[in-house]
């Protein structure tokens, strides 16, 4: 047991009987049996017997109370029946008293003292008179005024106000119950019965809650008259029936047959029995007095600093707590300047009691307010640090001892109250990072045990846990844990966020390789194309060679990685369609024909490098379907009319070469080479750098198709308006076509067709410069 107070006997034996007490601030104000006042005044631990006032009262002094709203310093006396106002100013008090005639037969009385709140009375007084409350205010200066009368089914025993400014509360004590009085309405509301023992007793704890004592309990009431159910705030069980309370923060006391018991609202065992023969009476203020029919004594509260080391000793931490915070308030004679550290130690201690009571919620609650280094928190549940820092965590005996019998559902409970309190610090450490020193490891150790706790408990948490930016797990640790968890697809995030982007493709590539024929979210390309995606143009490096297996086996879809629409722009265009002419020029092409078509992407070297390629692509092929012509004997189809791929090819090499304004014709002509009969787009390249003799050469001697002539004069027109005169004399009097460098094809040389040239003249006349025509028959000449 705890020594919370120390007893000390003032008076013993005196030769009167004592029946009453009450004091305030240094004086005591005894009342006996005989009739006469005792006055004693205090000097730190000196009583002296100040006044003595025989005749005081007629007979017995039953109850004493002092008044010190609005400076009054009114003495209440009740004797036998008769309730008197003394004034006790200048150190007198002023004899005879003012006798209340409203309250004559008064049996006791109650007083309730605050501050003055607007019109609200400063002090309230109720007294009971047969069955009948008498209530009395101070508003001001002078006797108390009646209020208000209530009557009563039944005679008051006891009477305690409730609150702490005005009251509108009063809990009364009947012969055998209790019951609630509101004072504005008059109701009355039954409460308990009082039980076996017959006197009602009744303690005004705090503003919210009254104590009343049924049998050998101590039920606390709420507001509401109903009982609290705070677990700080639980009902009291005594060794015997109460016939008195006392309060002294934290503790409450009861008087009992062989003295006083000391407990506190949380606790069930008593924390001290104080052994006072026949004690009876109970006063209150700076001090605390209890006193029999011949003995007085004084309680103090033992020096808190103590009691704290008591109760950790006793393993009463919420207690210890309580009067270590007391202790810093300065709420007892010595203030403690340690109290930073003492709430430390209150903390780990209790912390590693509650672990060994598997306690584990409030073991890591507590271990959050300890500031206990986070790896001795983690070292009591096994592998979660690494076995070199384990090694390093020292702990008390009973905690190594308790380690030994922790079983799996043990650890289960307690890895999830971890979790929370590594959360708590992980938060802290990011709000007062630069107030703390180690930061960076401390978040390293946290993180990774984070990491292993939702392993074993929370599964699906790893990967939120992994792609927090700010995320520390230690990439060695972790891949140990996840490895051994088969967590194949949180070791690629843990890689990601963590920059490691080579094995995390390298793993990518081994998995999509093993599991492809299995059911398995890493099966297939998948998991890499996304991963590729989120690189950016400095990983260019890594996306072309962790694309290439991509593109090999999976060429439907490898072309997601390159036109993301997050890094279409961004990664460099050329670099990757050389990249992919090198594997798979027809990836290439798609590539290309992707970014004019669908990104917008008009740049001169793109737009060159599709249409370079498509002759590549073209010249490729036309062996074969040279082949095909000549072992059947047939004339060649129509440009893009060829069978397979070819056809194809010069269909869209036609459509880019006349759609795109960004290329460059002179550089195309160049690639174009004069070893594939590719006329009709060398026609629309001659046309686009201006070069309108020979593209007409073309369309009327080679290809000779009249329309597409026409058609192309129609086109260029607005840029020479002398094209269909030139159009005119390519069959008036048409040149040779040594110019066009076509001599491998064997073409053979055009003659003059004066029916065409006619035919021109009279459908586009209006074009043409008919005087000109006649007086000037030149050749045409090819610059």
């Amino acid at each position: 047991m705890l020594d919370a107070f120390t007893s000390k006997e003032l008076l013993s034996n005196i030769p009167v009987q004592i029946e009453s007490i009450c004091t305030h601030e240094d004086k005591l104000f005894v009342g006996t049996k005989q009739g006469t006042l005792l006055v004693y005044k205090f000097e730190e631990d000196k009583i002296d017997l100040s006044l003595t006032l025989k005749g005081f009262a007629k007979r017995s002094i039953n109850q004493l109370a002092l008044v010190t709203v609005l400076d009054l310093n009114q003495l209440i006396c009740l004797s036998e029946g008769v309730l008197t106002v003394h004034n006790t100013q200048q150190q007198t008090i002023q004899l005879p008293g003012e006798q209340l005639s409203k309250a004559r037969g008064a049996a006791i009385f109650a007083i309730h003292q605050s501050r003055a709140i607007d019109e609200q009375p400063s002090g309230q007084m109720a007294v009971a008179v047969k069955r009948k409350i008498i209530l009395y205010h101070w508003l001001k200066k002078g006797l108390p005024q009646v209020v208000k009368e209530i009557t009563l089914y039944d005679v008051p025993k006891a009477m305690v106000f409730h609150g702490e400014s005005y009251s509108d509360q009063l809990y009364i004590g009947l012969k055998g119950k209790y019951c609630q009085l509101q004072l504005s309405s008059e109701n009355v509301k039954e409460l308990l019965c009082t039980g076996k023992q017959l006197e009602a007793t009744m303690l005004w704890v705090d503003k919210n809650t009254v104590a009343i004592c049924k049998d050998e309990w101590s039920i606390l009431l709420g507001e509401d008259g109903k009982p609290c159910q705070d677990e700080y705030k639980s009902n009291i069980k005594w060794c015997d029936c109460p016939t008195g309370l006392l309060q002294c923060k934290p503790y409450i006391g009861a008087v009992i047959g062989k003295g006083l018991e000391i407990k506190t609202k949380q606790l069930v065992e008593p924390i001290q029995v104080i052994e006072l023969p026949k004690v009876r009476f109970v006063a209150q203020d700076k001090r605390i007095f209890v006193a029999s029919t011949t003995h007085l004594w004084e309680l103090k509260l033992n020096d808190l600093v103590y009691q704290v080391d008591k109760l950790i000793s006793l393993k009463q931490f919420d207690l210890a707590e309580t009067l270590n915070k007391m202790s810093n308030e300065g709420n007892a004679d010595i203030i403690d300047h340690n109290f930073a550290a003492r709430q430390r130690k209150i903390n780990t201690q209790a912390a590693y009691h509650e672990f060994i009571q598997r306690q584990y919620d409030k073991s890591m609650g507590r271990f959050q307010k300890s500031n206990v280094d986070v790896a001795n928190v983690i070292g009591l549940f096994p592998d979660l640090l690494s076995k070199k820092m384990q090694e390093r965590q020292e702990y008390p005996p009973e905690i190594v001892e308790a380690r030994k019998y922790l079983t799996t559902k043990d650890v289960e409970s307690g890895i999830e109250a971890l979790e929370k309190y590594l959360v708590a610090k992980r938060f802290d450490l990011n709000k007062y990072e630069d107030e703390v020193e180690n930061s960076k490891h401390i978040r390293i150790i946290i993180d990774t045990t984070l990491l292993k706790c939702y392993l074993q408990n929370k599964p699906k948490m790893v990967a939120s846990l992994l792609r927090l930016k700010d995320n520390e797990c230690h990439i060695t640790e972790s891949e140990k844990a996840l490895k051994k968890a088969r967590r194949l697809n949180d070791i690629i995030i843990l890689y990601k966020s963590k920059g490691h982007h080579e094995k995390a493709l390298t793993a990518l590539k081994q998995y999509a390789n093993m599991l492809s024929t299995q059911k398995h979210e890493l099966g297939g390309p998948d998991h890499t194309i996304k991963y590729l995606q989120d690189l950016g143009p400095s990983d260019i490096h890594l996306i072309k060679e962790f694309s290439r297996w991509v593109i090999e086996k999976h060429p439907d879809k490898c072309l997601d990685i390159f036109l993301d629409p997050n890094t279409v722009h961004s990664l460099p265009q050329l670099e990757v369609v050389e990249h992919l002419k090198s594997i798979n020029p027809d990836i290439a092409l798609q590539y290309l024909e992707r970014l004019v078509d669908i990104w917008n992407v008009n740049t001169e070297d793109i737009e060159n490098s599709l249409i370079i390629l498509l002759i590549e692509r073209i010249s490729e092929e036309w062996p074969a379907y040279q082949g095909i012509l000549v072992s059947h004997g047939v004339e060649p189809s129509l440009p893009g009319c060829e069978p397979g791929k070819l056809g194809g090819l010069r269909e869209s090499l036609i459509h880019f070469l006349e759609r795109l304004q960004n290329y460059s014709p002179s550089l195309v002509i160049r690639h174009l080479g004069y070893e594939v009969p590719l006329y009709q787009e060398l026609a629309v390249l001659y046309g686009r750098q201006r070069d309108y003799e020979k593209a007409l050469a073309l369309y009327c001697h080679v290809i000779k198709d009249r329309q597409k002539a026409e058609d192309f004069c129609h086109k260029y027109f607005h840029l020479d308006n002398q094209i269909y005169y030139k159009l005119l004399l390519m069959f008036q009097c048409p040149s040779s076509l040594e110019a066009l460098r076509l001599d491998k094809f064997q073409l053979e040389e055009p003659k003059a067709d004066m029916d065409t040239a006619i035919n021109i003249l009279i459908k586009h006349y209006q074009y043409i410069d008919v005087k000109e025509v006649s007086e000037n028959e030149p050749a045409v000449k090819f610059p």
